[in-house]
């Protein structure tokens, strides 16, 4: 009952905050990326909302897979944001896009298995996310230093979790786990979005 009323908040929050961000005259960029994340992010509380398409863990567990096909989509978009702020254009911008689509792409791969097959896919997942920070920070400058912020305390907490929860080991329930990230989804997409546009 608890985890439904997370998903039913995931969905009411990213209404509210796709809304904000339609009518927002702030954007950044040739499009409205803040308005499309959200947007997109709300499309993947309503389906796992409605349920369906989830697995079940060796623990009893649902594990909703689909989260990670809809951080594919929305992740890439605050990365272009990021390479944005950071003037990162052309080749380098491509690369730091195809690099998130591989982190999270993984991590469908690796939520969706069920054998122990799934640490290949978490470690690959690691590896493309560790080259692509390595990119981020490599690239800082003095005025966007506090994106780092929202990748220590929001980016890179979302591997933790994925660790701890029934993708993972186990150790936290479908519940605790849909709480942290709703945070975190709260943290990296419409916190973040506000203060760029600031």
């Amino acid at each position: 009952m608890l985890l439904n009323a997370i998903l039913q908040s995931g969905v009411l929050l990213f209404t509210a905050s796709s809304i904000l961000f339609l009518f927002s005259k702030k954007q950044q960029g040739p499009f409205n990326t803040a308005f499309i994340v959200s947007f997109v992010t709300l499309i993947s509380y309503f389906l796992m909302w409605q349920g369906g398409l989830e697995i079940v863990s060796p623990g009893g567990q649902p594990i909703f897979w689909t989260r990670w096909l809809f951080y594919a989509a929305s992740c890439s978009l605050l990365i272009y944001e990021i390479a944005s702020v950071r003037k990162i254009k052309g080749a380098a911008l491509v690369e730091w896009i195809y690099l998130t689509v591989i982190v999270m792409f993984t991590g469908f791969l690796g939520a969706r298995t069920l054998t122990s097959v799934k640490w290949i896919y978490f470690i690959l997942s690691s590896i493309a996310y560790i080259l692509l920070l390595t990119k981020v920070f490599k690239a800082r400058t003095e005025s966007t230093a506090w994106i780092e912020n929202y990748i220590y305390f929001g980016w890179s907490v979302f591997p933790l979790v994925f660790l701890l929860g029934p993708t993972g080991f186990g150790v936290i329930g479908a519940t605790l786990a849909a709480g942290a990230y709703i945070l975190l989804d709260l943290y990296t997409k419409i916190i973040f979005n506000v203060q760029l546009k600031k």
